[in-house]
């Protein structure tokens, strides 16, 4: 008889953070992390410092972590190495997620070119954007906007624009700010806008 719970198993999740662009940013949301996810931190001499913070939050996550020390000098070096270890991990787990923890836009291609071949590649510029906890920050959203006095019926409408603003992968933060900047002023006006985002502004990372 097949197990019950099979068909619930979930995929083991990889997280390549590339450090060198990302830093201690990138690992927001790594505390929450869970059991079938795994870290992978590329670094180099350039980029080797975490703040008490950030190794706190590392110690606690219940995620598998691994340091690859970047060896090699030259340009590009760092990506390269991610973009083939990528290809590794897909080699040798067929049915994964894999998340590259980036704000270089040069990993697109990386993305791309596995999409296409039907393995699922995100880019993303921290941990948090790929994670469940999204639904906790749009909760966290619009209590924040309920105990700053604005009306239910108005915090459920801006919850709900971040929250799908944030669930999109092909776009920086820069520019999904922007969005919901963009998208608040048509809905509200300049001035209630400003006093929503003096608000938000701290979810939108």
């Amino acid at each position: 008889m097949p197990d019950k719970n099979s068909n619930n198993k979930k995929k083991r999740r990889y997280f390549l953070i590339d450090y060198e662009n990302v830093k201690t940013a990138g690992f927001e949301g790594i505390e929450l992390l869970e059991k079938t996810d795994s870290v992978i931190i590329f670094y180099s001499q350039n980029a080797d410092k975490l703040t008490f913070d950030m190794h706190e939050k590392i110690l606690r996550t219940k995620a598998k972590i691994d340091y690859f020390m970047l060896e090699t000098i030259g340009q590009n070096a760092l990506d390269f190495q991610l973009s083939s270890y990528i290809g590794y991990i897909i080699g040798k787990k067929h049915k994964c997620e894999c998340c590259i923890v980036s704000n270089d836009r040069g990993f697109e291609n990386v993305r791309n070119f596995w999409r296409k071949r039907g393995v699922r590649v995100k880019l993303i510029p921290n941990i948090m954007r790929c994670i469940n906890a999204v639904d906790v920050k749009k909760s966290a959203i619009k209590n924040a906007l309920t105990e700053a006095s604005f009306e239910e019926e108005d915090a459920k409408f801006v919850s709900e624009l971040v929250w799908d603003a944030l669930k999109d992968e092909d776009i920086t933060v820069i520019q999904m700010k922007r969005n919901i900047n963009r998208d608040l002023c048509k809905k509200f006006g300049n001035e209630k806008t400003k006093g929503i985002y003096a608000v938000i502004k701290q979810f939108l990372k």
